[in-house]
């Protein structure tokens, strides 16, 4: 079996830089949709059927749109691991809308037992998206080989990736809710400044650290292969 390849700090800097200007587009994708949502809203609630479904929809195409572009950039700065980008967008593009049709029923759940509380719509919607954006990575990864120890490292990549980004956006909550008043803490409609910090951030976050771990994860390993003569993923 062949050695680990070799991954350069060109290629980390670049899938990094992607992976946050990726971020910070759907970022401004649902900065969009909220502000438009915000000014249908009544304390703190989205008045309507067709408001509500367009709030739900917020989640559905922010993914899409992130998770297409974030795949395309890493495909284009790394076309010797991912050959086929192509095929996989549209594997993914019918993934994220399963994961879409899935959480339905949570969305209109939530919504009746809520009374559509704007708070609450935005926590699923950060649910959506760090679940798309694992399933869309896990699918780049695991279409490049069949090798297993390159089919691993992508998912240690990618699982320290999420790590990284769920600590990263709990200790932005944590700074969210410091930073509301006592009547929002005590609001049933806002609820803090936590999950609105949250859906905003989990974006740039979670994709600069995909585009930081999928390389770095490659590189140790090169590394450890190097110093100590073994292919521990392959034994």
């Amino acid at each position: 079996m062949s050695a680990p390849r070799s991954v350069s700090f060109s290629l980390l800097f670049f899938k990094t830089l992607s992976g946050l200007g990726v971020g910070v587009v759907g970022m401004l994708v649902l900065i969009i949709f909220v502000l438009l949502a915000l000014g249908t809203t009544s304390n703190g609630a989205i008045d309507g059927p067709f408001l509500v479904f367009a709030a739900i929809l917020m989640g559905f195409i922010t993914a899409l749109i992130t998770n297409c572009l974030g795949v395309f950039f890493f495909g284009m700065l790394d076309q010797a691991k991912y050959a086929n980008v192509r095929e996989v967008v549209r594997h993914i593009v019918l993934l994220n809308t399963m994961i879409f049709l899935f959480l339905l029923p949570v969305y209109f759940f939530v919504i009746i037992g809520t009374g559509g509380k704007l708070t609450v719509i935005f926590m699923i919607a950060v649910l959506q998206l760090f679940v798309s954006a694992q399933a869309s990575l896990l699918t780049l990864e695991l279409s490049t080989t069949k090798n297993t120890r390159e089919n691993m490292l992508a998912v240690y990549g990618i699982i320290f990736s999420l790590l990284a980004a769920v600590i990263a956006n709990l200790w932005l909550y944590k700074i969210g809710q410091d930073f509301s008043s006592p009547t929002e803490l005590a609001s049933g409609g806002s609820g803090g400044k936590g999950a609105t910090v949250v859906l905003f951030s989990i974006l740039p976050l979670i994709w600069l650290f995909f585009g930081i771990f999928s390389s770095a994860v490659e590189m140790i390993y090169r590394w450890i292969y190097e110093t100590w003569g073994t292919d521990f993923l392959s034994r």
